[in-house]
């Protein structure tokens, strides 16, 4: 019987050190990121499992997993094991990541927001788990990682320095992927710090040998690991080669040399029973996981028997079990392995193996791995089994989705139902894949050269949404009415139709046809009893409502499309969400509209839908209305990394550009030009504000004022108009200014007719404040004042201050002009608005008021009077024990923005922990 060897680990005592130093790090909050390096057997796994015991003494939670080279076409599958340990999202009734992952919901449109939303849930989980305590995330064989993985991982990389982690890499040097090279030119732009490995010292490589033999090692042993060169794995071979040899045979001359590395590995197999011998190249082709019982039924073996096999090949060192999976030890043993069979049996081997497990309850990524490197069509049986796990499968290993019905497509003899069934099943796996066009193509083919698709509902309506998902919205509408006009249509098909007509007409600003559309939807869904069509129906009329200004029936048909589409969205990305959201945003109700907000963000994640981004960004709205700036250009930064098919990225580096403005930032350089797409329409009036305040900072009044009018008259009947009263009071402000009457009466005109159609504290806080500077009356414009306080709009109601001061320091009302001005310079004080600030003092200068000095002008750097107001709370909770997560839902903060707030305070406090933090704490504060 072969001895076991034992792990034996020397010589990296530097290495364990460097690691130790970043967990220690870690433990006091300041996050750090390792590249571990060193070519295959070298000893990185080794390394890290070192490295986890001395972090777990420290205090770190540890989560390791490793990337696995089959499993590349397998998005996120590399940091899997980091949430097997544990709960992932305590407290949720649903495990929305393992949802995502198993892609158990039917597949959408898309595969981008679909891993956008893995990416952003996997982000919120780690910042939860270091909300808790410190973590260490560690990911071997990073070479192997899935792109899907590399996103979050370059992400996290540059998140980690704010998180108490430590995240440790370890991979192969020159890897080629163009997507790692990505994440490591990330961590040498970062000055992550890199390990790397080289060979063990001869010092090392003996001691290395002694406490694996168990005594002094005989001459010619140490001749051949010499030879070795210090390289881990393989002196662990020739020392399991030399310990196959009988006692009394060890010798100079007794041991037969093994010379490469190879050599030994088959050396040490040869050992083994025959039966063994047979059974590992076998298992090693099916790839570095087997399932015994899967290995048992695809080689048609008995189970003890592979079993005992098993149990031998493990007391050699060769293999370790994980439950009921056998682990190769090394991949490098995996291969050599592997490559002892021809290639036309390992091709048959993984053939049956795919036909197999089909009735095993094996994982379906698996399955269709060896489906696609069999190399032959596919029988019947195993063709059904793919059309019934395509959606699935497409969500959980798109690539593979992807070659596979590709591949299979154009299989002759097949039925017009199952061809036109895989032909869809490959556009969605196409568009899944971000390959729209080709998407596109191959529907257009089916349609035009292939007679008995020609009249098929299904792939119109997929080339309808392509039109959709590509933002080509027109061309998605003639799709639409060509079906409804040519297609003999159930009343089902036609609804869903008219509806996608009627909301995309909506974002064209064709409000007369979306509203005619969206009746006939929800009236025939309604009789069909089709709810997504009648969704899509009710969501067009209540956005023609909603735009139009009448708040009160928009949140009414918004309410009704929830009810209805409560179990009908799918596949089809339509948010019910969205609409209500705005609604409640408008009607001034920010608590529930942020609660709504986070609802449709979450479906959209859950469903791959269309809409992160403009949730995203009526986050960034709310947030920008209700001073909570920091949180606005969060989430304009988060929609900034979604993928933008409705155009919203220059919406967002708009409201970055403000807020920047607002603080006295330089004007921006780099924002995106707005286009035609559905984000401009819905935020038309974004850029022109930047652009005419630009004019403002630089001492041109006149030109913004214009600009600010020729955007309102332009876009008053569009889909800007919703939201267009935002730029009123600056309108008022400007002409009062340039004693531009007419102007003003524009503005309050139109403040008055939105109060007409809908009265809420907003709108009735900006007529009353264009009314007060029309007619000169600082009553109407503290009333306003107080609306806006009433809605939380603090701009808007230090800026009615800073209105009334200069109404009434022309009316020589100098007493009262100076309290308004502190009052509105209070509020944009809270704000970090300076160049308000400056703007506001400079006005009534113009009426020789000065504003006296009140309080100290600086907030020193450090220590407690150095924190925002923000910061001081945060703190506070701090120091009474709140977790991360008990204050962003106190606060109503993101878990991200508090760890940010967090790491803020520990650097001007200067500490490094939060039990430092609530020592520090001023009796004041208690």
């Amino acid at each position: 019987m072969q001895q076991s060897l034992a792990t034996v680990f020397v010589g990296r005592e530097a290495e364990v050190e460097a690691l130790v130093s970043c967990g220690r790090s870690a433990v006091a909050g300041r996050g750090a990121v390792v590249l571990v390096e060193g070519e295959a057997g070298i000893g990185k796994t080794t390394l890290l499992g070192a490295a986890a015991q001395q972090f777990s003494q420290l205090g770190l939670q540890v989560r390791a997993s490793a990337a696995r080279e089959l499993q590349q076409d397998v998005p996120f599958a590399a940091m899997a094991g980091w949430l097997v340990t544990g709960e992932v999202r305590p407290g949720a009734d649903s495990d929305p990541i393992r949802m995502l992952l198993d892609g158990a919901d039917q597949a959408g449109d898309a595969a981008a927001t679909h891993e956008f939303a893995l990416a952003e849930l996997l982000l919120e989980q780690i910042s939860a788990w270091c909300a808790d305590q410190p973590v260490a995330l560690m990911l071997d064989d990073v070479h192997w990682a899935d792109r899907s993985s590399l996103a979050v991982l370059h992400r996290l990389s540059i998140l980690a320095e704010r998180l108490p982690l430590v995240l440790v890499l370890a991979t192969r040097p020159f890897t080629a992927d163009p997507a790692f090279a990505v994440l490591t030119a990330t961590l040498t732009a970062r000055a992550a710090s890199t390990i790397r490995l080289g060979a063990l010292p001869d010092a090392a490589a003996a001691t290395m040998v002694r406490e694996m033999m168990g005594s002094a090692p005989p001459p010619a042993l140490l001749r051949q690991v010499a030879g070795a060169y210090g390289h881990p794995l393989h002196i662990t071979e020739l020392v399991a080669t030399s310990l196959l040899d009988p006692v009394g045979e060890r010798s100079d001359t007794a041991a037969r040399p093994a010379g490469s590395l190879a050599e030994a590995i088959w050396r040490r197999v040869e050992s083994l029973s025959r039966s063994t011998r047979d059974l590992l190249p076998m298992a090693a082709a099916l790839g570095p996981k087997v399932d015994v019982s899967e290995l048992a039924a695809v080689l048609d073996g008995h189970l003890m028997e592979v079993w005992s096999a098993v149990t031998e090949a493990t007391e050699a060192g060769l293999l370790t079990m994980v439950d009921s999976e056998i682990v190769f030890r090394h991949d490098l043993i995996r291969h050599v392995l592997a490559d002892r069979l021809p290639t036309s049996l390992r091709s048959d081997l993984l053939r049956r193996a795919g036909l197999v497990l089909q009735t095993t309850g094996a994982p379906i990524e698996r399955i269709a791995y060896y489906l696609t490197i069999g190399g032959r069509e596919l029988d019947s049986a195993s063709l059904q089994w793919l059309l019934s796990v395509s959606d699935a499968l497409i969500v959980r290993a798109p690539e593979l989705a992807m070659r596979l019905l590709t591949r299979i497509v154009d299989t002759g003899g097949l039925d017009t139902a199952t061809r036109a069934g895989l032909i869809r099943m490959r556009t969605r796996a196409l568009l899944w894949n971000g390959r729209a066009e080709q998407a596109e193509a191959t529907l257009r083919v089916a349609l035009r050269h292939r007679p008995e698709h020609a009249d098929d509902p299904g792939l119109r309506w997929l080339l309808a949404h392509v039109c959709h998902a590509q933002g080509r919205l027109a061309e998605a509408v003639e799709v639409a009415e060509t079906a409804l006009s040519t297609l003999d249509l159930s009343d089902s098909d036609a609804a869903r139709f008219l509806g996608l007509c009627a909301l995309d007409n909506f974002f064209l600003e064709r409000f007369a046809a979306a509203e005619q559309a969206g009746r006939r939807a929800v009236d025939l869904g309604r009789q069909s009893d089709n709810s997504l069509a009648t969704g899509y129906g009710l969501m067009a009329l209540g956005a023609v409502r909603y735009t139009q200004g009448y708040l009160a029936e928009a949140v009414e048909i918004s309410t009704e499309s929830l009810t209805v589409l409560e179990d009908g969205a799918g596949s089809d990305q339509i948010d019910p969400y969205v609409l209500y959201a705005h609604c409640l945003i408008e009607l001034d109700r920010p608590a529930a509209a942020l609660e709504a907000l986070e609802t449709a963000i979450g479906h959209n994640r859950r469903t791959r839908g269309v809409y992160l981004a403009p949730n995203l960004m009526a986050e960034a709205r709310l947030f920008l209305l209700n001073g909570r700036w920091d949180e606005a250009i969060e989430a304009c930064r988060a929609c900034l990394e979604v993928p933008d098919v409705l155009g919203y990225a220059p919406v967002a580096h708009s409201v970055m550009a403000l807020i920047g403005l607002h603080r006295g930032a330089p004007p921006p350089g780099d924002a995106l030009d707005p286009d035609d797409r559905l984000g401009t329409a819905g935020y038309g009036y974004m850029h022109p504000w930047v652009t005419a305040l630009v004019h403002e900072t630089h001492g041109n009044p006149v030109p913004a004022l214009r600009l600010l009018l020729e955007t309102y008259e332009d876009l008053a009947g569009g889909m800007s108009a919703s939201t267009l009263h935002y730029i009123l009071p600056d309108i008022a402000r400007l002409a009062f200014d340039a004693g531009d009457e007419e102007a003003m009466g524009v503005a309050w005109a139109a403040a008055e007719e939105l109060v007409s159609k809908q009265s809420t504290a907003s709108r009735s806080g900006i007529a009353q404040l264009c009314r007060g500077l029309a007619e000169k009356d600082p009553d109407a414009i503290f009333a306003a004042a107080r609306e806006f306080a009433r809605c939380d709009w603090p701009l808007y109601e230090a800026q009615a201050y800073e209105d009334g001061a200069i109404v009434l320091a022309a009316g020589d009302r100098g007493a009262d002009a100076r309290d308004a001005l502190e009052s509105a310079v209070q509020l944009y004080t809270r704000l970090g608005a300076s160049w308000d600030i400056a703007r506001a003092v400079a006005r009534v200068r113009r009426y020789g008021i000065r504003r006296g000095v009140r309080g100290p002008r600086n907030r020193p750097k450090t220590g407690w009077a150095s924190l925002t107001e923000t910061e001081r709370a945060v703190a506070v909770q701090v120091a009474d024990g709140c977790s991360n997560a008990d204050i962003a839902a106190q606060m109503f903060l993101s878990r991200r923005t508090v760890q940010s707030h967090v790491s803020s305070i520990l650097a001007k406090l200067g500490v490094r922990s939060r039990r430092e933090i609530a020592a520090s704490r001023p009796s004041a504060t208690r």
